[in-house]
């Protein structure tokens, strides 16, 4: 067992600001050579895992993190690492094989039943700590509490649990609790608190408009409900808030509003984890050494720089060298760090046969499925063309659907390996999928409309349609062919394409999401095997489609 205080006390300046550096690489097999000495000589403390960069399947994964921790662990303390993911479920999961994705924060919120979706919020969360413990990794940095409160903006994606502020806390704590279940650290995100509107924190920065009363009454809310449930880690936002720091800091770089807000007010007393601080907002203005040694001034316990910044440690020591932080304020953030390490970091990675067992295990992969079913929403079933349950399994079935591209930097959809045809295959023997752009062509017009023509139903998917209108003129083109007893239609991924498809579509479904579980609670759905109970968790088109709008059944 670690001894924190012989540690601290033994540490040079830049053995204690490692600890408070997570970094990456690039390598599935191995710790590349400047990486593992980074590791051994302590200059790192933690690791972030990529998709592109890291993974593969789970097998792979934990060998490579028994590797990282090897090397960790050779630092003369003996420390080991955190080893983190954003394995949230839904959009984002960078690993895609060979685990139990879950359906995502939105679909969650669009179980009708409250305890059943709290419920289902546990269960998600703890399928994903067992098999990320499994794994060796000890960080899932996940939920996401951010509220999707601008109702009357699109909805771009589905990592919100909604705008029901009261709602979204409950499931956050019970996903938390869920990760907590399996020994998995949780970590709540981002601070404080990421606005539904068209600014991605990756290249430019918002600036939160609203008072601190408007946050404590909704945004807050989540967040709070998080800090109760015990969770680990909160990750900061690269965002001003100017009613508590009038400079516009971003959070991450702002003492009032992480220590005077995050634990002072609101009482946070575990690690505090910055955003990435490559992203463009902050590495513009302030450098990444200016920035490693203010945001941990400001409160921050670990700093994520990603690959490639070898002497962040050093940058940290020689800001304290020079009076820009203090040695208390470092000291404290080591300790609060060792402390979390000694209580949740495992003397060692499990064994492979681990991984065989639990990583989609059947009983993993029905949790995970069951919410995905409860959460699939039938807006409008005017024509009683639903449920599919009769219709001979010989039927002829065409799927029209975008390509599922990755829409913004958090997201992975473009590596899920599982398509609609695999998902209907179960149902239907004769089914044909058809893929066109987000923007479809002259071509695909013609193909679409040829599909259209010669099956006997049609499942029209939408892919943020709201963003590419082209999608709702082949949607047209389709309904030419496709009378309202053969089509079925879609929205895949935001809810805010039930605002601008046609208020005359006979039939319209929202999944929420194109993980496995969504697409083939989709298909069940369709066949009739499922009955839709999901409701709306967010408002869309000013209006138009309210919260909670959603058939319980067919009628």
């Amino acid at each position: 067992m670690m001894d924190i205080d012989e540690i601290l006390s033994g540490m040079t300046l830049e053995e204690k600001a490692g600890q408070l550096v997570m970094s990456s690489f690039v390598d599935r097999y191995e710790v590349p050579a400047d990486m593992d000495g980074l590791l051994k000589s302590g200059a790192v403390g933690s690791i972030l895992y990529f998709s592109g960069c890291n993974v593969i399947d789970p097998a792979q994964l934990r060998d490579l993190t028994e590797k990282v921790q090897a090397s960790a662990r050779a630092n003369r303390f003996g420390i080991p690492a955190f080893v983190a993911i954003d394995q949230e479920g839904g959009q984002l999961a960078p690993i895609t094989q060979g685990v139990s994705i879950g359906p995502g924060n939105m679909a969650l919120a669009a179980i009708r039943d409250e305890a059943e979706a709290e419920k289902a919020a546990f269960d998600n969360g703890r399928v994903t700590g067992e098999e990320l413990a499994a794994i060796g990794i000890t960080t899932c940095f996940a939920p996401v509490v951010d509220l999707c409160y601008e109702e009357g903006l699109p909805v771009k994606d589905n990592r919100y649990f909604g705008s029901d502020p009261a709602r979204a806390g409950k499931l956050a704590a019970a996903f938390i609790r869920g990760l907590d279940s399996a020994g998995v650290m949780s970590c709540a995100k981002h601070f404080p608190g990421q606005r539904n509107v068209d600014i991605d924190s990756h290249f430019e920065l918002d600036v939160i408009p609203y008072s601190v009363d408007d946050m404590m009454k909704r945004e807050w809310i989540p967040f709070k409900s998080a800090i109760d449930a015990g969770v680990s880690m909160m990750m900061t936002l690269h965002a001003g808030f100017t009613a508590i720091d009038p400079t516009n800091t971003p959070a991450t770089l702002s003492k009032p509003i992480l220590e005077g807000m995050l634990k002072g007010t609101l009482g946070y007393r575990g690690l505090v984890v910055s955003d990435d601080i490559q992203m463009k907002p902050i590495k513009d203005k302030y450098g990444i050494e200016g920035a490693l040694v203010k945001c941990i001034a400001a409160g921050v316990d670990i700093v994520i720089v990603s690959g490639g910044v070898n002497e962040a440690n050093r940058y940290i020591a020689e800001g304290v060298r020079k009076g820009e932080l203090t040695e208390t304020r470092l000291d404290e953030a080591v300790r609060k760090v060792l402390e979390y390490k000694k209580a949740s970091v495992k003397d060692r990675v499990p064994p492979a046969r681990a991984v065989r067992k639990t990583c989609a295990s059947r009983k993993n992969l029905e949790a995970v499925q069951k919410s995905a079913d409860r959460s699939i929403t039938l807006v409008r079933n005017d024509a009683g063309l639903l449920p599919l349950r009769s219709v001979p399994k010989n039927a002829r079935v065409s799927i029209i659907r975008p390509s599922m591209g990755r829409l913004m930097m958090s997201d992975n959809t473009n590596f899920y390996p599982f398509d609609f045809k695999d998902a209907f295959a179960d149902h239907f023997d004769d089914v044909y999928e058809y893929t066109v752009g987000l923007q479809p062509n002259e071509t695909e017009f013609l193909g679409a409309a040829d599909w259209a023509f010669m099956t006997e139903y049609v499942i029209f998917c939408t892919y943020n349609a709201y963003m590419w209108p082209e999608q709702l003129k082949l949607l047209e083109a389709v309904r030419a062919f496709a009378t309202d007893k053969k089509l079925i239609v879609v929205a895949l991924r935001s809810p805010a394409d039930l605002a601008v498809i046609p208020a005359d579509v006979k039939t319209l479904i929202a999944t929420y999401g194109v993980a496995e579980t969504s697409l083939r609670a989709l298909a069940r759905t369709i066949r009739g095997d499922v009955t839709p109970t999901g409701i709306l968790p967010v408002g869309v088109g000013e209006g138009a489609v309210p919260r909670g709008t959603g058939l319980k059944g067919w009628k």
